[in-house]
């Protein structure tokens, strides 16, 4: 069947014809009620609705262009692909599209085959789950594998908990015909997925912050800065659990996954976006159209030459992760985002990467540093050397590399990014010493009342004295300053980072050296500093 309708425009006629074509066949194959899944952009093949309301969802909404095999709608899936794998020729039955995932079985085997070439058993074991059917004449060509990887997205898009998914799979695995091929428990479930999905450091923490029990520190039984012990103390005594670490940060490495990424066709595809199919005609409309993005160019143009270069940015934020505002305890999670792809897909959150969980009772403040160090270190190797990637789009092997843009956060995290202090008379990272703040006599808080100076010279409000501070406003606008005087003016300030010590601060600003987002090539710092 034609499908080039779904790339024309909603109001032409050619549009209209595909779409009434389409509910004609969706109806021929409706479920109970007939009711069936709207295929539009906004519902993705997840929400059930009467044919009326999908052929408006779809006029509305668009109809999803990536939905291209019509599986949900009577459409065979029986045409399969052929591949070989480097252990076996094996034929993988196709699969319906995931919850927020384009990709088939198919696909995703072919995405993780390099990762397995020291376990080819487990490879293997996994390919024949991909074929065994679910149950003996199933019709919708569910295998053992694609069943599990659609429940399991099911569960993580809406939050439910272990215990009700394996419930749940004790319920469908008695409804479906017996035998079948079902995990009926959540612990089968994560063995499998376990394997598929990337791994992930457990790194033990001071509970101080002071360091992180890696690298040298690996078998230390005390912190070498502040002499507590790594593992917690036994309830009532003063004994330690040797088996229970006092802190602990989980760390989920980011190199690995760009590599899947670039392993994939249409993913591969989709990173080289803004060379291939970007708007040029000076409109801001995705980062690669800003000032930062084009410096990077001009000072690094053996690195913007090639489009596969990865600009990221660094989420990071603290949260109470019990929903409950009198319960002491902190997690922040720091989430890198990858601005080589589209608009529309940037965002997405099977590409917006989780990195790190630092939890604990107490926030990281400004021992944030001790934290980041793995993450910077990979940051600073993709910058510095770059690492062998594989383009499954151009068929051939690349050295990729990575630069970190900005960092995304509220004031307060930013100040314990950057090391800034984001209180008190010179609050403001962009005039600093210049920072126009007074004490309020009354109210006991400290105010900010030079803003004017950043309005034109010949604007009324300069002039107006009864609506601000009594006084007219003469003073120009200051300078933000540069990376490399922020370097040179904490070069001799020396931190510890430990809890139970006093922040030492520079001019009554700067409150660390150890910036955790500077990148350092050669001679030239690059101070990423940037308020969002």
């Amino acid at each position: 069947m034609d499908r080039s309708w779904m790339f024309t425009n909603r109001t032409t006629d050619a549009f209209e014809i595909g779409v009434n074509d389409f509910l004609r066949q969706a109806i021929a194959h409706a479920g109970v009620g007939n009711r069936i899944y709207c295929p539009c952009l906004k519902c993705g093949n997840k929400a059930l609705y009467n044919v009326h309301e999908v052929k408006g969802h779809i006029f509305y909404n668009g109809f999803d262009t990536n939905y291209q095999r019509w599986i949900w709608h009577g459409e065979s899936s029986s045409s399969s692909k052929v591949k070989n794998f480097g252990v076996t020729t094996v034929r993988v039955p196709p699969l319906v599209q995931e919850v927020d995932d384009d990709d088939d079985i198919f696909d995703m085997m072919q995405d993780v085959e390099e990762e397995f070439v020291d376990r080819p058993d487990q490879f293997e074991k996994l390919l024949i789950d991909a074929e065994k059917p679910l149950y003996d004449g199933c019709p919708n060509n569910y295998t053992k594998l694609s069943a599990i990887v659609r429940l399991y997205n099911l569960k993580a898009a809406n939050g439910w908990s272990d215990k009700s998914f394996s419930d749940l799979l004790v319920a469908i695995s008695d409804m479906l015909p017996q035998p079948n091929e079902l995990y009926t428990s959540m612990y089968q479930v994560k063995k499998t997925m376990s394997s598929l999905g990337m791994g992930y450091e457990k790194i033990h923490a001071c509970r101080n912050d002071c360091v992180l029990y890696r690298k040298e520190y690996k078998d230390l039984e005390c912190c070498p800065v502040c002499g507590v012990s790594r593992w917690k103390l036994e309830k009532n005594k003063d004994t330690n659990k040797k088996s229970v670490p006092a802190k602990v940060i989980w760390y989920i490495p980011p190199i690995p996954r760009f590599r899947r990424l670039f392993r994939n066709n249409t993913h591969a595809k989709n990173l080289t976006w803004l060379a291939t199919g970007r708007i040029k005609d000076g409109m801001l409309r995705h980062p690669a159209d800003a000032p930062q993005w084009k410096t990077i160019d001009i000072l690094y143009p053996e690195f913007g030459k090639d489009s596969r270069n990865l600009r990221l940015g660094l989420a990071a934020d603290g949260m109470n992760p019990h929903s409950n505002q009198s319960t002491s305890y902190s997690m922040w999670p720091v989430i890198l985002v990858n601005y080589n792809l589209p608009p529309h897909l940037c965002m997405k959150r099977k590409f917006v990467m989780l990195t790190m969980l630092i939890s604990g009772p107490k926030q990281p403040g400004n021992d944030i540093d001790v934290f980041l160090a793995p993450l910077v270190e990979d940051l600073k190797l993709l910058w510095e050397e770059g690492v062998e990637c594989f383009d499954g789009y151009r068929n051939e092997t690349f050295n990729l590399r990575a630069t970190l843009l900005w960092t995304i956060n509220d004031f307060p995290a930013y100040g314990n990014l950057s090391g800034y202090s984001v209180k008190g008379y010179k609050a403001c990272p962009i005039c600093g010493n210049d920072t126009c703040s007074e004490r309020l006599k009354h109210g006991k808080k400290i105010c900010y009342m030079g803003h004017r100076r950043f309005l034109p010279q010949a604007h009324q409000f300069r002039k107006q004295r009864k609506n601000f501070n009594g006084c007219p406003e003469h003073e120009k606008a200051s300078q933000p300053l540069t990376g490399v005087q922020i370097l040179e003016s904490v070069s001799d300030l020396h931190v510890e980072f430990d809890k139970g010590k006093e922040n030492i601060y520079v001019d009554g600003t700067w409150k660390k050296n150890q910036f955790s987002l500077i990148c350092h090539t050669g001679k030239t710092y690059m101070c990423v500093i940037i308020l969002m």
